[in-house]
């Protein structure tokens, strides 16, 4: 499986829990939303090194670097995922062998509620017209 088409397969995924690409349409939603993500583009422009998905779940940031079977993991790949998990976000190297694990700790991830209850009431207790917190699209 190269890597665009196990991208695919991730999205595909992602979006049937209601994590949608950023920018979907809401009558292109099917499942009612529950997170978002995007995807990294390298190039000229793009820092090196940057996970090819970044995810935020219920509150959770999530950054996965994804590979083909057979791909390898740069050093600086290596560094930034590591330095994700240290910041306490979820850095993952997926390969399509680990695609079911992925998959239980996104869920995981769906059912954990235990600190949103705090960061809403932290966002709350802090926002004002200079620094907003956006519920309303």
């Amino acid at each position: 499986m190269t890597e665009k088409q196990f991208e695919n397969k991730v999205k595909k995924f992602l979006e049937s829990l209601g994590v949608y690409v950023a920018g979907t349409p809401c009558n292109k939603m099917k499942a009612e939303i529950s997170g978002w993500y995007f995807k990294v583009w390298g190039g000229g422009l793009q820092q090196s090194g940057i996970p090819d998905l970044i995810i935020n779940i219920n509150g959770v940031f999530i950054a996965v670097e994804l590979k083909a079977t057979n791909g390898r993991l740069s050093e600086l790949q290596r560094i930034n995922t590591a330095r994700i998990n240290k910041g306490r976000g979820i850095g993952i190297v997926l390969y399509p062998d680990g695609f079911e694990n992925f998959k239980e700790i996104v869920k995981g991830v769906l059912n954990c509620n235990f600190h949103i209850a705090e960061l809403n009431r932290l966002k709350c207790a802090y926002s004002s017209t200079k620094c907003v917190t956006l519920t309303e699209y």
